[in-house]
């Protein structure tokens, strides 16, 4: 194996890292997941880099100069690599959906509690009308996402033939990418409402607006989502996307 890996996350602490590389292109779809050991002749840490999100975690970026990898730790079969990791983005992205719903909802909480307990010239701002919309617009959409990534959940786990398998593929970008998306202007939101206190590293608001960032990236930026969705429409038609 030849090449480099970016983003390992933990590869500070890990003894093992999934790497899909491409192999025969006549065989499957030309990639392959490999298990490799970290500590394996030819793996070398090229850099350290530091991310504005997870802090504690090292997101290693690996080098791979001729490693042996022994069939055995071949991850399913040889050709399989896209497929298992398409796989895995259906799971990911909706587990990422439900990670944003649960952030939106810890903000809103917060930054409407502070509202209703800040006074400025007289009153809690939670009073003023540009605040209340702020923290009504946030609701709704928390509340939006929440329905989705919810029904994508249960498409997923009712999903049988493969071409209901593809409608879940697409249903969840549409909730990875709603959701992810939203998430951002809450905590867009939430900041503002804070004022100050939002840009202090013990706020909440703070961590989150940095945390959230991220879910518009991994797992497929939101530009491929959309690419993702529109194919899947052409194919399908609205109807086959909005059924329960």
């Amino acid at each position: 194996m030849n090449g480099e890996k970016w983003h390992v996350t933990f590869g500070d602490t890990a003894d093992f890292a999934v790497v899909q590389a491409g192999t025969d292109p006549h065989v499957g779809d030309g990639n392959t997941l490999f298990i490799v050991e970290l500590k394996w002749p030819g793996v070398e840490v090229i850099a350290k880099p530091h991310y504005m999100h997870h802090l504690i975690a090292g997101h290693y970026h690996f080098g791979f100069r001729n490693v042996r990898v022994p069939q055995a730790n071949v991850l399913g079969e040889v050709g399989q690599g896209l497929s298992l990791s398409k796989e895995w983005f259906r799971r990911e992205r909706i587990m990422i959906a439900a990670r944003c719903v649960g952030a939106a909802q810890r903000l809103i909480d917060e930054a409407s509690n502070f509202a209703q307990d800040r006074v400025q010239f007289g009153s809690p701002i939670g009073e003023y009308q540009f605040i209340q919309g702020m923290l009504a617009d946030s609701l709704v959409e928390v509340w939006a996402a929440r329905l989705m990534t919810y029904a994508a959940a249960q498409a997923a786990d009712e999903a049988g033939a493969e071409e209901e398998v593809k409608l879940v593929h697409a249903k969840a970008s549409m909730a990875k990418l709603f959701a992810s998306e939203m998430a951002g202007r809450v905590a867009d939101r939430a900041v503002q409402i804070f004022g100050g206190r939002g840009y202090i590293r013990a706020n909440v608001a703070e961590r989150f607006y940095r945390e959230l960032r991220v879910e518009r990236i991994w797992e497929g930026t939101s530009e491929i989502q959309r690419l993702i969705i529109a194919n899947s429409l052409y194919k399908r038609g609205v109807r086959a996307h909005l059924e329960a």
